[in-house]
């Protein structure tokens, strides 16, 4: 841990200047054995014994690295790349751990499949379109076992138009929203956001999207060019809607960008879909349309220089030669190599969105949202009528100084 935290510090860390086809952290990386083995389960693909018999040997703090790889939803790709391989190097309740979480991960995927192919049949009955985004749809189509890309959630996305009905079935389905969202009428919850979350007992939790990011996001496809961008996949036996490859793959940079590309899993899901066809031509043009560009090379020059993602040369050139790409794409890289792992807080999401957003007043309009109210923080607290809603934005502002003063304090 010393020695990898001396590596991060280093005059040639901190300046990351790039060498060749890899990133100067990646070279930190190969100097510890755990993040390396993360980057192997990531990568996917065929992996060589000897290689990771390699990584595993040195290995001594099993702990931190299956909390890592948990974290990165790779636990479940760790155990079998170990166990395959070199089964003789895991120790007995290391192999035990991540045996459970497998069968976690295979039961999880069951009951999501089993969840989403129910829904799906719901919607179709009041006649609503859903297309799932990511989950057990795009497990099958990218993973060869689908319980090796874990999920915790559904995410579905439908017409705002149909937001209502969809509310309804779900409710009809045993969905509902959380208890301080359920005393806003929906027009407000459409205003509020882009998405709605939805709980049931015992099942995953539903997230309801009409867009693909609010409306002070820099970053934002239009709904419209996803639904006309779609495509089958089979799971369980049976076709399902899903975004087209090209689609697909805008999709899964803007929304790692988006989360700051915190998991290692997302480059893992971006590196094995750049593995099959796609049409490049098609997938510039739609980043070009929807103007997100820069998450597009972010997440292709991260899967390609971490990952070893074949991105063609002239893409990976365009990113070299954005400096705000280059600088965001240091930033996750050192950020992945942390140890332990940890969320970003919400002020380092909107600075690093902000950063990358390409016009002034997109800068500004995206800093400007971290004090948009209400969120269910605030909802927590108390219950405004519609017409005092205006000072929840002061109370936001108190609670968020007060949060950070008293880190700040404790630190």
């Amino acid at each position: 841990m010393i020695a990898l935290c001396a590596g991060l510090c280093s005059p040639r860390a901190r300046g990351l200047n790039w060498v060749g086809t890899r990133f100067a952290v990646a070279d930190c990386a190969a100097r510890s054995p755990d993040r390396q083995l993360l980057l192997t389960c990531a990568r996917g693909g065929s992996v060589d014994a000897a290689r990771v018999r390699e990584l595993v040997h040195p290995i001594i703090d099993w702990d931190a690295l299956v909390e890592a790889a948990q974290f990165h939803g790779l636990a479940a790709a760790l155990f079998h790349v170990v166990v395959e391989r070199c089964p003789d190097l895991l120790p007995p309740d290391v192999a035990s751990r991540l045996r459970r979480v497998c069968r976690d991960s295979v039961r999880q995927n069951l009951v999501l499949t089993s969840q989403l192919l129910a829904l799906l049949d719901a919607f179709a009955a009041h006649g609503i379109a859903v297309v799932p985004l990511k989950g057990p749809a795009m497990a099958e189509s990218l993973y060869p076992g689908p319980a090796l890309r874990s999920s915790s959630d559904l995410d579905l996305l439908v017409r705002k138009r149909d937001i209502e009905g969809a509310v309804s079935v779900l409710a009809q389905e045993g969905y509902a929203l959380g208890a301080n969202m359920q005393r806003l009428p929906l027009r407000v919850l459409l205003r509020l956001n882009c998405e709605l979350f939805f709980h049931r007992q015992r099942m995953a939790d539903v997230d309801l999207q009409w867009e693909t990011g609010p409306a002070h996001y820099p970053f934002r496809i239009a709904p419209e060019m996803l639904w006309l961008s779609l495509g089958r996949t089979r799971m369980a036996g049976r076709e399902v809607p899903c975004l087209s490859p090209e689609a697909l793959l805008l999709f899964l940079c803007v929304h790692g960008t988006k989360h700051m590309w915190s998991r290692l899993q997302w480059l893992g899901d971006v590196a094995r879909l750049v593995r099959k066809p796609l049409n490049w031509e098609a997938v510039l043009e739609m980043a070009e349309e929807a103007r997100c560009m820069r998450p597009l090379l972010l997440g292709l020059s991260l899967a390609h220089e971490l990952l070893e993602a074949p991105v063609p040369e002239d893409i990976l050139q365009r990113a070299r030669a954005a400096q705000a790409v280059q600088a965001r794409a240091r930033q996750v890289a050192l950020r992945l190599m942390r140890t332990p792992p940890g969320e970003p807080q919400s002020w380092e999401l909107t600075s690093f969105n902000a950063r990358m957003a390409e016009g002034t007043w997109d800068k500004l309009r995206h800093s400007a949202a971290m004090l948009k109210a209400p969120t269910d923080r605030e909802l927590e607290w108390f219950l405004l009528p519609q017409r005092l809603f205006f000072l929840y934005y002061p109370l936001r502002a108190v609670r968020l100084a007060y949060k950070y003063c008293s880190r700040l304090t404790r630190g």
